[in-house]
């Protein structure tokens, strides 16, 4: 048992690595302009969604010139579906790894 004890006592005085680094942190997230509240987080996050929807559009008209504008927007909706059906498919493995790991 004193093993023990004198490795805790050890551990107890060993900083972790992130907190090492803690001002760091704090230094990158003071140039960061964080919203005030949950509607205005909302926001900004649909503006984001809507121009990288756009920026999306823009890129893959470039490369696909032919069939006009109504081909491009039904691939760029086809493509963003597989994007979500990954996410999902993701987000399923994740939650069964999780509870399979509560479980043990």
């Amino acid at each position: 048992m004193e093993k023990r004890d004198e490795q805790k006592a050890e551990s107890c005085n060993v900083i972790p690595w992130w907190l090492k680094r803690l001002d760091l942190v704090r230094a990158e997230l003071k140039g960061t302009a964080f919203p005030r509240t949950a509607e205005e987080g909302l926001r900004q996050c649909a503006e984001l969604s809507a121009v990288s929807l756009e920026l999306l559009k823009a890129e893959f008209g470039k490369t696909c010139r032919k069939g006009g504008e109504e081909r491009m927007d039904r691939e760029v909706r086809r493509l963003v579906d597989r994007f979500s059906k990954t996410e999902a498919r993701w987000k399923s493995a994740r939650k069964e790894n999780c509870a399979t790991a509560e479980e043990k």
